[in-house]
């Protein structure tokens, strides 16, 4: 028998609805694992500044450090709508930013760029970077200026014997994210939550390394720190592998398999009507990735995806296609466009899964004076199956817009920074970020209790920033 913690109390639950759009919405952790380098930074990173030139550490390590502060304006802190309780809550806000990272390979688009081929001075590949952040909201009232504000992140990347004919790598993302809830629910009531990635993994490459063969052990766990949300808590265990036929220096086709058991801590499903499923969530692809011309790259993927939820006897399972393709174009060495459109399924917090149709934008460029431009857009079609059914599954009362207890969201983000460095050190920029869900979909809680689903936020910042 599971643990079964005490029932929150009927305003609290209220925030349940929308776990899903502080963790798992804004995160997009389908973008990241798509590789877009736009996805913004409104939740789920502690934004920072782009590296400097370093300081050397021996013959191929570099230190990048920095501090930054940033100064700005957040229109919706609550992530409310207009009709919702308590509506829209603006408030200025200060963060002041510092990281540290040391590395002899750069990490791009959340992988690190160790080449397939040995070399002898070659023993190790690695970056590792932690960034912390605290985030201070401005404004008359208490329960603005007291929400959480600490967060830090930890990337580490590490690859050993990289390019012979056995390398091992390991793969650590771990934050810790202040932030407050969808509503206005009081001080002592967030959706502070510490997030955990490790892949460990091993190559092999017969002959000439032309053909290799990996496989990688998956290990996440998500945990809020506020006991009454305590149906998010989850462990996933895993496994992935990989198959790869180098057909050019930089292009190969490919064939990869994952497996991922996700366990909820605290669940009941006999007890307890808020209870998150566990479920097993197969995905199998073939595809290219690589070079297809001098300054174009292509990553297309296609495959069959299954999400299993085994103790849900009236919610869904996923099954069907998934896959993208990504083109990037890179007219100079300081600039990148890319376009991307993908179909992929993932684990939700609020029903059994949900399914994404995305197609995304951005580039980067570098102009000659040193400025730094990037700039990003998506739009997600999402559906979430399998919602709890109200007054059975749940202590909802009931939904509107939810036919067959399927909900669905569009959402729409842009992101958007400049930074111009002064000299060797120092730096100054801008940023902006915005991400809209448009739903009609409503909850009625017992009680009287009514949550619009749908919101718009912006954040705006302006910061200065010592960085080598």
């Amino acid at each position: 028998m599971r643990r079964l913690n005490q029932p929150a109390p009927r305003w609290a639950l209220r925030g349940l609805v929308a776990v899903w759009t502080i963790c798992v919405a804004l995160a997009i952790p389908e973008a990241r694992a798509a590789g877009s380098n736009a996805t913004g930074n409104l939740v789920g990173s502690v934004p920072r500044t782009e590296d400097g030139a370093g300081v050397k550490l021996g013959q191929r390590s570099t230190l990048h450090s920095g501090f930054a502060l940033m100064v700005g304006a957040d229109n919706n802190v609550f992530w409310n709508r207009k009709g919702d309780v308590g509506g829209l809550r603006p408030a200025a806000l200060v963060m002041p930013v510092a990281w540290l990272g040391i590395g002899n390979r750069e990490v791009r688009d959340g992988v690190l760029q160790s080449e397939a081929e040995a070399q002898q001075d070659r023993k190790i590949d690695y970056n590792i970077r932690l960034t912390a952040g605290y985030r201070a909201f401005m404004a008359r009232a208490e329960e603005i200026r007291r929400l959480p504000r600490f967060s830090v992140d930890l990337n580490a990347h590490l690859v050993v014997a990289p390019g012979r004919r056995f390398s091992f790598n390991i793969t650590e993302f771990f934050s810790r994210f202040g932030d407050p809830r969808n509503y206005d629910a009081g001080v002592g009531y967030n959706y502070n939550r510490i997030d955990h990635r490790l892949s460990l993994g091993f190559i092999y490459r017969p002959g000439g390394g032309r053909f290799s063969i990996g496989a990688n052990y998956l290990n996440e766990v998500l945990y809020f720190e506020a006991p009454d949300v305590y149906s998010g808590d989850r462990y996933i265990h895993g496994a992935a592998a990989e198959v790869k036929w180098r057909i050019a220096p930089r292009s190969a086709i490919l064939v990869n398999y994952s497996f991922a058991h996700s366990y909820y801590f605290s669940c009941n499903a006999n007890i307890d009507p808020d209870c998150n499923e566990d479920n097993n969530a197969h995905r199998v692809y073939l595809g290219f990735r690589g070079q297809i011309a001098r300054r174009w790259t292509l990553d297309a993927m296609a495959g069959y995806g299954a999400g299993l939820y085994y103790d849900d006897e009236n919610g869904p399972n996923f099954r069907g296609f998934i896959g993208g393709v990504r083109a990037a174009f890179y007219p100079t060495l300081r600039t990148q466009f890319f376009a991307q459109i993908d179909r992929q399924f993932s684990d939700s917090l609020f029903g059994n899964y949900f399914h994404d149709i995305a197609g995304r934008l951005g580039g980067f460029h570098t102009f000659r004076w040193r400025m730094y431009a990037e700039l990003g857009f998506s739009v997600i079609g999402r559906r979430y199956a399998g919602i709890p059914i109200p007054g059975r599954e749940t202590r909802i009362q009931s939904y509107e817009n939810a036919p067959g207890f399927v909900r669905s969201d569009t959402l729409i983000a842009v992101s958007a920074r400049v930074e111009q460095p002064f000299g060797r050190f120092f730096v100054v920029g801008a940023r902006y970020d915005m991400i809209v869900d448009r739903t009609d979909f409503v909850a009625h809680y017992q009680g009287g209790l009514t949550d619009y689903g749908g919101f718009a936020k912006h954040v705006a910042m302006v910061l200065g920033a010592v960085r080598f």
